[in-house]
């Protein structure tokens, strides 16, 4: 019994802390196995050399490493999201007090449990369990240990994940300093009013559009709606997936932040306008603002700091119905950049009901929130009657979401995260059309430019919607890679 809590111990120890930290996903491919019993016999030698340690402070340094990553373990990342990733950097490093917050509003209890009781042991390893060995190390040995255990690979890991996240930032930021040239041969203006409605964290499969069983979109279902049966985002999570679909991409993917969809309409000679309830240069979305801030009038609801606050999408439908009457007279561009179902959606409803009530809490949230859509979409609609004017609605979701009875979360490996609803209204639209093809997100400027009437050289003129081929290649960025979206799970 002795001999089994003397190395049985250090085994679960390191076993927890590395399952937790991601890497379950190594016990499903053979190779990979392999790298995880590497990694778990590494550590957990590693902690016993700590054990063994006759100088003073290396217990607590091991309890301090120990609860920094139980710490992390308990947000439930590295299950729903997998190992430390450029995805996960970037959503810390654009979130908000609020939305942190929100975040850990939502994070489970089996995984705050789980971390407990790998922290508990920890405690007991270091502090109480009597020291059992009787084992000198080789330096050689110990300096190997030390270097390669479980926590210095989550730290050198998420040193990694900045740095590629600060890499991109930085592409982004040079992308700045381009002036841009659409060399644009022809305009042809098809609506006097045309809003791009850019979603958030929406899985097209619950929509009843798109066959979900209950009744979400009742407005979107009567109405004669051109739908996109199967649109795939760039990428799975804010971040990294509009500026991807929003801006230029040269032939190495580097993104040409100033050569976006806003300055495509500024030189047609649109007025451009961008009005989001996500926020501005600072710590909330750096990498949207950064396409939204060429709009020649922008309205944000956020300032982006720590003190942002919860703010209904609701209140972007007065700025447009402002804007509409204040520029009757032009060609408008309306960029409304939404919060949506960004979780935790029940704190999205505001005063809207929950109305599935035989559903789960995070179930109905969720559900209730793309209702919510379905009557901010109808209402935007309403407002562009009024006008008299010609108009085009376009709505499509920035990245999907990993959605259970359970809760509702994103990663970057299963297909539903790249799986959203693409659909368009229009003043002169008569019948639902529903368009049976597979179409990348990474193709969106092209179609845009289709919508707006655009022709430029450096854009597909083939690549209108209706004339789009089944796109059966499509590759999506998963946060650290560009990979075939057909090998997702």
């Amino acid at each position: 019994m002795q001999q089994c809590i003397k190395y049985g111990l250090p085994l679960l120890v390191a076993v927890g802390l590395i399952i937790g930290l991601g890497f379950w996903e190594f016990l499903f491919k053979f190779s990979d196995f392999l790298i995880f019993l590497i990694i778990v016999l590494f550590s957990t030698c590693f902690l016993i050399l700590i054990k063994c340690s006759e100088w003073r402070w290396a217990k607590h340094i091991g309890f301090i490493l120990s609860t920094l990553i139980c710490l992390y373990i308990a947000t439930g990342t590295g299950f729903l999201q997998g190992r430390m990733s450029i995805g996960i950097i970037a959503s810390i490093y654009q979130t908000n007090h609020n939305e942190a917050l929100e975040f850990l509003s939502v994070v489970q209890y089996k995984y705050i449990v789980y971390a407990l009781v790998v922290l508990g042991l920890s405690a007991y390893f270091f502090y109480k369990m009597p020291r059992l060995y009787n084992l000198r190390f080789p330096r050689y040995i110990a300096i190997v240990l030390i270097v390669l255990n479980v926590f210095n690979l989550f730290f050198v890991q998420t040193a990694r994940a900045i740095i590629k996240y600060k890499k991109e930032e930085a592409i982004l930021y040079a992308g700045q300093e381009i002036k841009p040239d659409w060399k644009i041969n022809k305009v042809n203006y098809p609506y006097d009013n045309q809003i791009i409605i850019i979603g958030e964290s929406v899985q097209r499969n619950y929509l009843s559009l798109y066959g979900y069983p209950e009744k979400t979109t009742p407005f979107l279902d009567r109405m004669p709606v051109t739908v996109v049966d199967d649109y795939i985002s760039t990428s799975a999570n804010t971040a990294t997936s509009l500026p991807r679909t929003l801006a230029y991409m040269d032939q190495d993917r580097h993104i040409q932040s100033a050569m976006n969809v806003v300055t495509l309409a500024n030189q047609a000679g649109y007025n451009t306008i961008w009005i989001s309830n996500q926020g501005f240069v600072g710590k909330n979305d750096t990498n949207i603002s950064q396409i939204a801030i060429h709009a020649k009038h922008q309205f944000f609801l956020k300032s982006g700091n720590y003190m942002s606050e919860d703010i209904d999408d609701d209140h972007m439908l007065t700025i447009l119905s402002n804007q509409l009457k204040k520029y009757k007279g032009q060609k408008n561009i309306i960029f409304i950049h939404m919060m949506g179902s960004h979780p935790d959606a029940c704190e999205r409803l505001f005063n809207s009901p929950r109305l599935y009530p035989k559903k789960t809490e995070a179930m109905n949230c969720y559900l209730s929130s793309i209702n919510k859509l379905d009557h901010f979409i109808e209402k935007a609609y309403k407002q562009l009657e009024k006008t008299k004017r010609s108009f085009n609605i376009t709505y499509f979701s920035d990245h999907g979401m990993t959605v259970s009875d359970s809760g509702i979360y994103v990663d970057n490996d299963h297909k539903a995260n790249y799986q959203v609803p693409f659909f368009i209204l229009s003043s002169d639209a008569h019948t639902k059309k529903y368009i049976d093809k597979r179409i990348s997100a990474f193709q969106y400027l092209d179609i845009y430019a289709g919508l707006i009437g655009v022709e430029t050289p450096l854009l597909k003129p083939e690549s209108q919607l209706e004339n789009l081929e089944n796109n059966t290649d499509v590759t999506v960025f998963d946060w650290e890679n560009y990979v075939p979206y057909l090998n997702l799970k």
